[in-house]
């Protein structure tokens, strides 16, 4: 674009084919995005990390008593 004048004429014929002439209402400038990046499973709170710590511990000693209760 040579000029404010033509950037404005390009604008408003983009308008004009794909919006129909409808202008964005003040403060609904919608830019591009661009692809989602994937995110990782949501942080765990150290209280829940420790409460499964401990879930995995005692899940693990009643297996070594059991295992020693029947052999």
């Amino acid at each position: 674009m040579d000029t404010a004048e033509q950037a404005e004429q390009v604008q408003d014929l983009h308008r004009a084919v794909e919006h129909g002439g409808l202008a964005p209402a003040q403060g609904d400038l919608v830019r591009p995005s661009r692809i989602p990046v994937p995110q990782g499973p949501p942080p765990v709170s150290t209280g829940r990390a420790l409460a499964l710590l401990g879930l995995l511990l005692a899940a693990l000693l009643a297996t070594r008593l059991l295992g020693e209760l029947a052999g």
